[in-house]
């Protein structure tokens, strides 16, 4: 027989493996919090501490440890013992719970610490204790996971454990992002918020550092999270779909939100994004009540625009339909199959579009309401600037004073702006026609780059006074075919026809 080949090369694998790839620690601690819920947990406490690193014999390791504590059901020893292997799990392709692969402990562990520590127990006299150590790994001097052993708890955990529970503890984190245990804890809070608001609503208590984790919904229509405002659009769509592997059927449900323009447009930009509403559009995912994913997925071939920040969508989903979902190990994302999408992108990318614009016509609305900074600076200065036109060519007094104005308005014709003057009032009318408005104008008009607007707005108004001097109406004529012309260039410029 020839030389017998492990499949699994252990001194090396554990070190590649720590690259899984997490997307910041909440995501990672999010792993050991879903093994507590399915172990019957009501509490889960995270705590974020001072470790040994500036005393330890490796000077390379972080002085930050991380632990993570409930009050479920314990393992008994064999669970235990199969706990720390990889894909060592007894609900191994279970889909009736957050856990399936058996990989989220050892494998959220290690990337971003390199020991970790589980102590267990289902009577609060008999704690059993093992532990993985990714140097004694590397070095091997670690082949197997340790037999569990009873130990006492650390002095620090003793008086908060309850009769029966698990905990886990980072003893050597050297993955962290930030050094300062308030800011580790401060950072985790909004991001597991997000994830578990809707098992935090069934109540659930997830705490950071002895401070309760709050539910953030990302749809802003729960007034008890603090983030209310929003109106749920349409109702609910419910889809039945016959599980991949033939298991029976399961539900998904996708319902939409619209957050209240008229109430946060005038919001400061920092506001808004510490709102989590710029930059915030898309679909959350959740995945037996735990969101596993937010992003742009299933609209079909509607892009992301800055419109879209003001709406929400919420799509829930059954376990048994991970295949269709590209649900990994990690539960950190989804990659929607071709067959999926066929099923949910029509009705998505219609809500989609009709959300978007809705929110264009209450933005619409709202700047034509009110002057814009850079109408009201035209008119303001319009006394430095000499007649746009001489007095003879009037067949009345000139207008003691001009004013400016910028509409948008579905205009015919090529142009992307039209001018009108009444009665000293000129107008600028922008067309949302034209790719002009939605690729350049639009965004400006939400406010996430002031300085940007008034710019934009000044070199168009300059351009629509100069026009004031054109009287005769082969001039005017002239000027119309020019606008058009201009308009059908700027249209093959952005790369868009009209």
């Amino acid at each position: 027989m020839g030389v017998r080949r492990l499949l699994v090369a252990d001194h090396q694998f554990i070190l590649a493996t720590r690259d899984t790839g997490y997307r910041g620690v909440a995501n990672a601690v999010a792993e050991l919090i879903d093994n507590s819920i399915q172990a019957g947990a009501s509490d889960v406490r995270v705590f974020v501490r001072e470790g040994a690193g500036k005393n330890a014999r490796v000077a390379a390791e972080s002085d930050v440890a991380i632990a993570v504590l409930d009050n479920g059901e314990g393992m008994n020893r064999d669970t235990l013992w199969t706990a720390l292997q990889f894909g060592g799990t007894e609900r191994f392709g279970n889909r009736q719970g957050l856990g399936r692969f058996g990989m989220g402990l050892p494998n959220s562990s290690v990337s971003q610490s390199r020991r970790v520590e589980v102590y267990t127990w289902r009577s609060r006299g008999s704690v059993l204790f093992t532990y993985l150590d990714v140097d004694e790994v590397a070095r091997r001097e670690l082949r197997h996971v340790p037999p569990p052993l009873p130990r006492r708890l650390p002095a620090w955990a003793d008086s908060l454990a309850s009769e029966t529970g698990t905990l886990v503890v980072w003893s050597r984190c050297d993955r962290l992002a930030f050094r300062r245990t308030t800011t580790i804890a401060q950072r985790m809070r909004r991001p597991l918020g997000r994830m578990y608001r809707h098992l935090i609503w069934r109540g659930v208590r997830i705490s950071v550092n002895d401070e309760a984790v709050a539910p953030v919904d990302p749809l802003f229509c729960r007034p008890d999270t603090g983030e209310g405002g929003a109106v749920s659009f349409g109702s609910v769509l419910g889809y039945e779909v016959a599980s991949p592997a033939g298991r029976g059927t399961a539900t998904i449900s996708v319902r939409f939100s619209e957050l209240p323009v008229a109430v946060w447009h005038d919001l400061s930009v920092e506001e808004k994004r510490d709102r989590g509403i710029v930059g915030g559009a898309g679909a959350s995912f959740v995945r037996a009540g735990r969101e596993v994913d937010y992003g742009w997925h299933l609209m079909g071939s509607k892009r992301k625009e800055n419109y879209d920040d003001w709406w929400r969508c919420e799509v829930c989903f059954d376990p048994e339909l991970d295949e269709f979902f590209g649900v990994t190990h990690s539960k950190q994302g989804v990659a929607p199959t071709p067959q999926l999408n066929a099923m949910l992108s029509p009705d998505l990318e219609s809500a989609a579009r009709t959300l978007n614009s809705r929110v264009r016509a209450a933005f619409e609305s709202l700047k034509n309401s009110a002057p814009s900074r850079a109408a009201k600076v035209a008119t303001r200065q319009e006394v430095l600037l000499p007649p746009a036109r001489p007095q003879e060519s009037w067949s009345r007094p000139l207008p003691e004073r001009r004013s400016y104005s910028i509409l948008t308005a579905k205009l015919r014709g090529r142009a992307f702006f039209d001018v009108t003057e009444v009665d000293g009032r000129l107008s600028v009318t922008i067309n949302v026609n034209h790719p002009f408005f939605e690729q350049i104008y639009a965004p400006a008009l939400e406010g996430h780059n002031d300085r940007e607007r008034y710019t934009l707005e000044c070199l168009i108004l300059a351009a629509a006074r100069a026009e004031l001097g054109a009287e005769r109406p082969v001039d005017r004529a002239c000027l119309e075919r020019y606008r058009s012309s201009w308009g059908d260039s700027l249209a093959a410029f952005l790369e868009r026809k009209i």
